[in-house]
């Protein structure tokens, strides 16, 4: 979405809002299953002093695949976003202002970037989840499995000491 922001640009302590749905059909992530929800944006473009400030809220309802025990779970996802949008940009490489294209901002740049920068890698179902037997696959979470526990070969001799006994 490309946000017009002439009407603030050299009004000093003026804003303009938006609230929109930005398309997320090209992002993939590998333990999101599918957004239940689609993202959300809302916030506002604040000229203070000369400089423009982007602040909005990310929002999402995804189903999640986790990455223990490979269960689907929903989650529900809330990032702040804070970016500063300028005309021009001394250094690029020390920058982190996003550039106006005339004067209209990129929502779409500047919101899906803050998005998948803070998009976790993986995602538990729960914090404690002790997810799958590595030997038979069950769901360790529902009980203990009964697969014996293999013994590390470098203390196999140790264990015919207790064998004896």
């Amino acid at each position: 979405m490309r946000l017009n922001l002439s009407g603030i640009i050299n009004v000093p302590g003026s804003s303009v809002s938006f609230d929109y749905e930005p398309d997320v059909s090209g992002l993939v992530f590998e333990s999101v299953a599918e957004f239940v929800r689609p993202l959300r944006a809302s916030g506002s473009v604040r000229n203070t002093a000369g400089v423009l400030t982007l602040s909005a809220e990310i929002t999402a309802d995804l189903c999640c695949v986790c990455a223990r025990c490979l269960k689907e779970f929903e989650k529900h996802i809330q990032l702040p976003c804070e970016a500063v949008l300028a005309e021009s940009i001394q250094n690029e490489e020390e920058s982190d202002a996003y550039l106006l294209d005339g004067d209209e901002a990129d929502l779409d740049e500047v919101l899906l970037t803050a998005f998948v920068l803070n998009m976790d890698q993986r995602f538990l179902c729960r914090e404690d989840c002790k997810g799958l037997c590595e030997r038979c696959g069950k769901d360790l979470n529902e009980g203990p499995c009964g697969c014996m526990q293999e013994i590390d070969p470098r203390l196999a001799a140790l264990s015919r000491f207790l064998e004896d006994e």
